[in-house]
């Protein structure tokens, strides 16, 4: 009887702590959703704030480059509208909206680039490669085609 008593105990204990672990679990999982839906929420407000500041300085002159993909200089810029007048080739220009310029095109001078320290002198020779007359004697020089050997 005894022995039973053990048993029923050992059992108990086990669904407790089965109880425990998986309240354990269910907490842990939401402390790291919880902790996923900061960083996101953190992530856009960055990138908004970026977004803002880039929009508050821009001005005419300016290189951009739309969000869907047409690079221009800024003409004219109204902020009351949210538009902006971009030219993208000379004489032809287009009015988009301000949220539309993905981002300011940094332009790089020739004087920013590093100097090459390579010549025409350094870059190697290679042979002449074999004219296409020259037949391949590795594969295939020999082949005879069956197709010939028909009656025509």
């Amino acid at each position: 009887m005894t022995h039973n008593a053990e048993f029923a105990t050992v059992i108990a204990q086990a669904e407790g702590g089965q109880e425990g672990g998986s309240s354990m679990f269910m907490l842990l999982m939401l402390a790291v959703l919880g902790l996923l839906f900061f960083m996101m929420i953190r992530r856009s407000r960055k990138a908004m704030k970026t977004q803002q500041q880039q929009r508050a300085s821009m001005e005419p002159g300016m290189q951009v480059m739309t969000t869907f993909g047409l690079y221009g200089t800024i003409i004219e810029v109204d902020r009351d509208d949210n538009k902006a007048v971009i030219e993208l080739s000379p004489g032809h220009f287009a009015t988009v909206h301000l949220q539309a310029i993905g981002q300011v095109v940094e332009e790089t001078n020739a004087e920013e680039l590093p100097e090459s320290d390579i010549t025409v002198d350094d870059i190697p020779d290679y042979p002449e490669q074999a004219s296409p007359d020259t037949p391949d004697t590795d594969y295939g020089s020999e082949y005879k085609d069956p197709r010939d050997d028909r009656d025509r």
